[in-house]
């Protein structure tokens, strides 16, 4: 009995042994297949969102001053070019007379154009803000581009001209004031009044015959070309604030409301030393006009047509010097002009 007993633990040892082994394997298989294939998984995915998220925080950073500048850039050179376009150069300059050689030009109220010798401008003009003349008519838009008629040299130069805010013209030449204070000229070249390109921080110009004369903001007078009668003589000039050029001589308004003048005096065109209390200037080819700031004007120069004599006028606010006249604009919107009327340039008064 003792011998069975025995041989049945026997058995039931080696039986436990074999069972234990494959229960063993079982659980290291299930156990650990699971921990490889969903270790990495979670890994991954918190990876990805860690770096989506981020990408929406550097793009928002990126993008918050951007907006901001572009908004308040756009609308700087908007304002200063307007500004600059309608800024007149002085009260008294209007630009709405021009007596030039044969002819008188004056823009009404709803920018047209009228005429005294009238086929010197076309009927067509619109939109007209300035204009000057002298053998021929130009005129300066509201959107700063510029139109001629008659006998203006280098016509095709001067209509490409853009951004224009003032223009002066004699017979070679016409000058140009852009809105960004820098200047052009059309025309002959022969004496270098062309010569423009480095003028800077310009608020008003004049074309004398040969001479082309720019006004910079801190009252100085620039000049290019002929300097045969001494016209371009200036460099002493200072607190100037506004400019006219006749043929031969050129003349500057000082802040102290006195004249000065350079060039050829052969007529006394250059006698203004004992001006006073003047608001506006213009210098035709041989004599020289001013306008008080009570209305009145004087004058020097030749008289030979009577174009001196404008001691009667009175309420006036623009004056013009032509060849041989001179064109007066009151307040109430009439015209008045004293000298040759050869070609009726003086015939204003409807």
């Amino acid at each position: 009995m003792k011998k069975l007993v025995g041989a049945v633990l026997i058995v039931l040892q080696i039986w436990s042994l074999c069972m234990a082994i494959p229960v063993r394997a079982t659980e290291s298989t299930e156990f650990t297949a699971p921990t490889l294939e969903t270790e990495p998984v979670p890994t991954e995915e918190t990876t990805f969102p860690t770096e989506e998220a981020a990408l929406p925080t550097e793009e928002t950073i990126s993008e918050t001053p951007v907006l901001p500048e572009k908004t308040e850039e756009k609308p700087v050179p908007e304002e200063t070019e307007a500004a600059l376009l309608e800024e007149p150069e002085s009260p008294w300059k209007t630009g709405k007379i021009a007596a030039g050689a044969y002819h008188s030009a004056w823009i009404r109220e709803d920018g047209t154009v009228g005429t005294a010798s009238a086929d010197r401008v076309p009927n067509q003009w619109r939109g007209i803000r300035q204009i000057a003349a002298y053998l021929g008519t130009v005129g300066l838009k509201e959107d700063g581009t510029v139109v001629v008629a008659g006998e203006v040299r280098d016509k095709d130069n001067i209509g490409s001209w853009v951004d224009i805010v003032d223009v002066d013209t004699n017979e070679n030449n016409t000058i140009g004031l852009t809105a960004q204070g820098t200047v052009v000229v059309a025309g002959y070249n022969t004496y270098g009044q062309c010569d423009v390109s480095s003028w800077t921080d310009v608020v008003d110009v004049a074309m004398g015959y040969r001479t082309a004369y720019g006004l910079t903001a801190d009252g100085k007078v620039l000049t290019a070309g002929s300097n045969g009668a001494g016209q371009r003589n200036v460099d002493s000039w200072s607190n100037i604030t506004a400019i006219s050029a006749g043929n031969y001589h050129v003349v500057g308004l000082k802040e102290d409301g006195s004249v000065v003048a350079r060039g050829r005096n052969d007529s006394g065109q250059c006698d203004v030393e004992f001006w006073e209390d003047i608001v506006a200037i213009s210098a035709g080819p041989s004599h020289t006009v001013g306008l008080r700031s009570d209305g009145t004007v004087i004058a020097t120069g030749s008289n030979k047509y009577g174009q001196c004599s404008v001691g009667g006028w009175t309420d006036i606010v623009a004056v013009s010097a032509g060849m041989y006249h001179t064109l007066g604009l009151r307040s109430d919107g009439t015209l008045v002009a004293v000298g040759s009327n050869g070609c009726g340039q003086c015939v204003v008064s409807n």
